[in-house]
């Protein structure tokens, strides 16, 4: 059975998801995970200090199942490998739709509870497929690797949030949340090729 630790994470999730973390009440979470209101104080201190465990914790589960999709492609040559990462991204993201609505929030509130990222803390095995691709020739090498990574995240982040709203555009393989995988392999070319089509050889 989980402890109160753990049924507070995940009720706050499902609270800060829907209703963001000025307008949760904690009354909600308690009710929601069961538990007396003082375990909030005596696990977290306070319901900020909840809410940023809740986004540290969402978003280490996150990379915790991309990390291992990254390992396998840093093996692979560097178009193929980046192919792979960014539709494994895409399965990852589009499966955590409560992680979605959190960065939504945060982002509305200003980004009061995380810290940017900064470009040491990128994925170095990423960096290093993106690298040995600029060498080959098959990305182009007057973009950095930082803003390739940033420009394919903010845009698959996005993706989630979005494809609800769109799904009529993207056709009968949008449903919901969910990606099919061709309609996410064409999201992923999109991004690697542009407009321009796919790089020659």
């Amino acid at each position: 059975m989980p402890d109160s630790r753990s049924l507070l994470l995940t009720a706050a999730a499902e609270e800060f998801a829907v209703r963001g973390r000025e307008g949760t009440r904690v009354q909600s979470i308690v009710r929601r995970a069961g538990v007396n209101e003082r375990m909030i104080y005596y696990h977290f201190g306070s319901k900020d200090a909840l809410y940023a465990a809740v986004l540290e914790a969402e978003m280490a589960e996150m990379a915790d199942a991309w990390r291992p999709i990254i390992d396998r492609a840093a093996e692979r040559e560097p178009y193929q490998g980046m192919r792979e990462v960014l539709a494994g991204f895409v399965d990852v993201i589009t499966a955590r739709p409560r992680l979605t609505a959190l960065l939504v929030h945060e982002a509305l509130a200003g980004w009061p509870a995380t810290t940017p990222p900064v470009a040491d803390m990128l994925p170095a095995a990423l960096r290093e497929l993106y690298r040995q691709g600029q060498e080959q020739g098959a990305f182009r090498a007057d973009c950095s690797f930082e803003v390739a990574y940033g420009t394919a995240l903010c845009a698959l982040i996005a993706l989630p949030i979005f494809l609800p709203r769109f799904a009529g555009v993207f056709g009968t393989e949008a449903d919901g949340h969910a990606v099919g995988h061709d309609l996410r392999d064409r999201i992923v070319g999109q991004l690697l090729d542009g407009m321009t089509g796919p790089r020659a050889g």
